[in-house]
């Protein structure tokens, strides 16, 4: 039988991601036309993405193991506290990313006065109601 798809992806980044977490868990798996976007990321859109595939008696379970909810705490090695999962702190999404310290306008005085700003502070930003925050904690040592 061959193979079905149970996802399609633009990005070839986040494809990988989906294909080792099946591969992982056991599950063989294959992104269609991948050296394609490899070589041309551009027309990803227009041959309908990277479709990611099984065999169809591994459908059903590679489907449960991409829709999993992200896990709010989890253990990354002996001897280590566990990780927990941060939130954005006004509508508490999981969906957050690390800014850094702005280079952009260190960047720019550089380039127009010869004389560069000091960076700005690191922030978080939530993806989904756009909030930014600066993380106050100290980090465990």
């Amino acid at each position: 039988m061959p193979p079905v798809t149970i996802r399609s992806y633009r990005d070839l980044s986040e494809a990988i991601v989906a294909r080792s977490l099946l591969q992982s868990a056991g599950i063989e798996a294959f992104l269609c036309d991948e050296n394609l976007i490899r070589l041309d990321w551009q027309i990803s859109n227009s041959i309908g993405g990277l479709r990611l595939q099984v065999e169809e008696e591994d459908a059903t379970d590679a489907i449960e193991i991409l829709d999993a909810p992200i896990p709010e705490t989890f253990d990354y090695g002996a001897g280590n506290a566990p990780f927990t999962q941060p939130h954005c702190p006004r509508c508490h999404s999981p969906n957050i990313t690390f800014d850094g310290a702005s280079r952009k306008a260190a960047l720019t005085s550089l380039y127009l006065f010869a004389l560069p700003l000091p960076l700005g502070q690191a922030t978080w930003i939530c993806q989904d109601c756009g909030s930014r925050w600066i993380d106050d904690e100290e980090p465990a040592q």
